[in-house]
């Protein structure tokens, strides 16, 4: 009985993780972007894979697949940032410091480089800010 349960809920989670991320995942990898933008759009709409939101943020924010768009991008990110992606912590501070929030950015930045993010890293060297 207890292995019934286990074959189920793997089989589950494949279905549910398995799908529109996945797909889009393997779009991005492809760099067929607009694929991409629609499995991950998918993915967060049917299948509520929140993670899917950091890679839009990227799309939107360097316009793959789709027109640059700082606010979808920006959403997206927070979004993910909230659920612990520490990578879209990084993104969401480059905007930041392009809307001038300066200290919110730098707040973001160390809290994803703690986290492990090396994106945040290079961010605070493009902009010249010692974290």
């Amino acid at each position: 009985m207890n292995m019934r349960l286990i074959i189920l809920f793997i089989a589950t989670i494949t279905l549910v993780w398995g799908g529109n991320f996945s797909d889009g995942m393997r779009a991005y990898r492809a760099q067929n972007y607009e694929k991409a933008k629609e499995a991950f759009e998918k993915a967060v709409e049917e299948d509520g894979a929140v993670q899917a939101h950091y890679f839009l943020g990227l799309l939107y924010l360097k316009g793959l697949g789709t027109t640059k768009n700082r606010l979808k991008a920006k959403n997206h990110f927070e979004l993910a940032a909230q659920y612990g992606n520490a990578r879209a912590r990084c993104y969401l501070a480059e905007i930041y410091l392009k809307e001038h929030k300066k200290s919110r950015a730098v707040s973001l930045l160390k809290e994803g480089l703690k986290d492990g993010a090396q994106e945040c890293e290079n961010i605070a060297k493009e902009n010249k800010i010692s974290l």
